[in-house]
């Protein structure tokens, strides 16, 4: 029996170890903290929205549930913004399958509980090089799955695809109770987005925290330097809820009144993160010191800014993908040609569109963009097929970047000439600023 090896016990890495279980691999999971520890003593990992999509591939392994606690996330309310202080659109769209935001924390200590229940091999430990030389010394085939973690330096960088050199976001993530939700203004349960072209982003998630259940998991991206950068002083949650109050309060005030009671989840300290990092794809494969391959998987292979809600997701995808290209393989050798092969498979049919199409939305907003924005706070049919995308971001492709596609695209989904489209919502656009000016309403809306 073959026997392949995981360092790392998140998202990835659980859904590579308990897919190649299934198939009949001996299968060792290394991780630096037991179930226990990853339930009551760790920091959440990120909002880790997952795509109805990819909650099937939770559900085959018998790893899901969550449907029936978790509060859904059925699409996206979207406040434009181009500058602070100018309210340009709001847009309501639908993803095409409900998804869910559960508590990483909760997911990993279940699943860890889950593998060792079902034969899987569990060692806790802090993995070095010395170790991860030793890891791929007794095993078969050996997987990096340490996220952002210093060991996943022996993957190299790939500079042609990594595209940023340094963070372009400061990031800020708080899990809260006392958040209304935008149910109401909104027709659906949705993830709500407001984007601003000078500062950055603010995300409010519905969310299932470990122990309080239902939440929101609120992410600040803040373009460094700018209002929303505010947040560099905080050492408690408590003083990061302050905080986060008063940026909302400065610069999304129609959203005040709906966050305005906020308090960190159920008292819990570690419902809270900062930092930041810069968007990075690896190689397919790393070489140790002894001459040993190891490959990357997930957040090791591919980080992105949560900026598009692609990282659990595109690792999920990765992680499953994986599982099947090494029971296909069998008894041959996994070498440097396949590990290579396997990655460039993976790119070609997924990974390069999410990791495009996340990066589109660091910059600033390309003309195709603001034209299919124009036509989605018109038209619903386009705003559900335009959030709809996120999940499967190929099919962004080629209308989001080039404008004869674009409106090519507009006039297909809305089913009358691209022109009428543009014409309305730039309409709808300057009725929506007057009335602005005039303090008479905040946005135009898709209806």
């Amino acid at each position: 029996m073959r026997k392949i090896s995981i360092v790392g016990a998140g998202q990835a890495g659980l859904i590579l170890a308990h897919k190649l279980l299934r198939a009949g691999y001996r299968v060792a999971v290394y991780s630096d903290r037991n179930a226990e520890d990853w339930l009551e003593r760790s920091t959440p990992t990120g909002t880790a929205y997952v795509y109805g999509e990819n909650v099937d591939i939770e559900e085959s392994l018998g790893l899901g549930g969550w449907s029936e606690l978790a509060p859904p996330g059925d699409g996206v309310h979207l406040s434009f913004c181009p500058t602070v202080g100018n309210e340009l659109m709001e847009i309501h769209g639908r993803f095409k399958r409900r998804g869910y935001a559960v508590d990483q924390r909760l997911k990993n200590s279940k699943w860890l509980t889950e593998f060792t229940s079902r034969g899987g091999e569990l060692h806790i430990e802090e993995v070095t090089l010395d170790g991860l030389e030793k890891i791929a010394r007794e095993s078969d085939l050996t997987y990096l799955a340490a996220g952002k973690g210093a060991i996943s330096a022996v993957i190299p960088r790939d500079p042609e695809r990594s595209v940023y050199d340094k963070p372009q976001r400061v990031l800020t993530m708080l899990i809260a109770t006392g958040v209304r939700g935008w149910l109401g203004r909104c027709p659906f349960q949705p993830v709500k987005f407001n984007f601003f072209g000078d500062a950055g982003e603010c995300f409010w998630v519905p969310y299932y925290h470990k122990s309080v259940g239902h939440t929101w998991c609120v992410l600040f991206e803040a373009k460094p330097g700018g209002p929303m950068d505010a947040f560099g002083e905080a050492k408690t949650g408590e003083q990061v809820v302050e905080i986060a109050k008063r940026v909302v309060k400065d610069l999304v005030p129609w959203d005040f009144d709906v966050i305005k009671d906020m308090e960190l989840a159920g008292n819990d300290p570690f419902s809270w993160l900062n930092g930041k990092f810069p968007p990075t794809v690896r190689k397919a494969f790393g070489k140790l010191p002894s001459g040993r391959l190891v490959a990357p998987v997930g957040d090791t292979a591919m980080l992105f800014d949560p900026i598009g809600g692609q990282g659990a997701n595109n690792a999920t995808r990765m992680a499953s993908f994986y599982a099947d290209r090494i029971v296909e393989r069998g008894a041959r050798p996994f070498d440097e040609q396949w590990l290579t092969d396997n990655f460039e498979a993976f790119w070609n049919g997924h990974g390069r569109a999410a990791y495009t199409f996340n990066n589109l939305l660091l910059e600033p907003l390309r003309p195709p963009a603001k034209e299919a924005l124009l036509a989605a706070s018109r038209s619903p049919a386009f705003a559900d097929f335009f959030f709809g995308n996120f999940s499967t971001p190929n099919g962004f492709f080629p209308w989001v970047d080039d404008m004869a596609a674009a409106r090519k695209k507009i006039t297909e989904i809305t089913g009358s000439p691209w022109i009428r489209s543009a014409m309305l919502g730039r309409a709808n656009v300057a009725m929506g600023q007057i009335k602005q000016k005039f303090g008479r309403a905040n946005f135009s809306r898709a209806v």
